[in-house]
């Protein structure tokens, strides 16, 4: 049954209460069973570019029939961008680092596909129960997974921003991926750190329980613009129908 599940996509952004600007950007090709968020980061609107550039080199893919394909084709987009935005900070920066994260989920045959780089994640929420499927590419996070650190700790630290991973920022790009068998009550939810930073992994599984998915996508927004928002928030929740 999950080979034949049509997928349908809820997509909100916010610049948040603080900042002027969004430097994130989102994809949601619910038909090519594509979905992606970024978040940019540079000063200057660069952030804007990287994310931007990102989200257009994975909607101009023509997504192949084959699985492990699709996910070379996402892989090759990713690097692509990777050069070109770092020959952008060379040309237009004199330099300055500019860069994104980047989260990807892809759907296929009942399998789903996770590539990521950086602190962007992909949930999955099944039997009323929300699981990680990404790794944070962040310093807190190597820490936590030496026992250096709480993720109680990780939530407050001030090295909570530095990532290890992002595209635009080292010569080489490496991203992980992750697949899981899909189930057809699943729902998924991919994020910026706006949302989970602000609302927390207990208010995310609370707000992805809500039966419509319009609701959840709504509640979440709202929960995170009632708090202090100081960030860009950019999700995608989705689900079979």
């Amino acid at each position: 049954m999950a080979n034949h599940l049509n997928w349908k996509s809820e997509l909100r952004t916010h610049v948040g209460n603080v900042r002027k600007h969004n430097e994130d950007a989102a994809l949601a090709r619910d038909a090519g069973g594509l979905w992606a968020v970024a978040d940019g980061m540079g000063g200057h609107h660069a952030g804007e570019v990287a994310s931007q550039k990102i989200v257009e080199q994975l909607d101009h893919l023509l997504l192949r029939a084959y699985l492990v394909d699709v996910v070379e084709q996402i892989e090759d987009a990713l690097i692509k961008t990777n050069e070109d935005l770092l020959a952008y900070a060379q040309q237009e920066l004199n330099g300055s680092k500019v860069g994104s994260t980047v989260a990807c989920l892809f759907v296929r045959y009942g399998v789903a596909v996770a590539v990521w780089a950086g602190d962007s994640r992909v949930y999955l929420m099944r039997n009323h129960k929300l699981h990680r499927i990404t790794h944070d590419h962040s310093k807190v996070q190597e820490l936590v997974d030496k026992g250096d650190m709480t993720p109680a700790q990780a939530e407050q630290s001030s090295f909570r921003n530095m990532l290890t991973r992002a595209v635009g920022v080292h010569e080489h790009l490496c991203v992980d991926v992750n697949a899981i068998l899909v189930e057809p009550s699943d729902r998924f939810l991919i994020c910026t750190d706006g949302l989970y930073n602000e609302v927390g992994e207990a208010g995310l599984a609370k707000a992805m329980q809500i039966r419509s998915l319009s609701e959840a996508a709504d509640t979440l927004l709202t929960e995170t613009l009632n708090g202090d928002a100081k960030d860009n928030v950019t999700f995608i929740a989705l689900q079979a129908h």
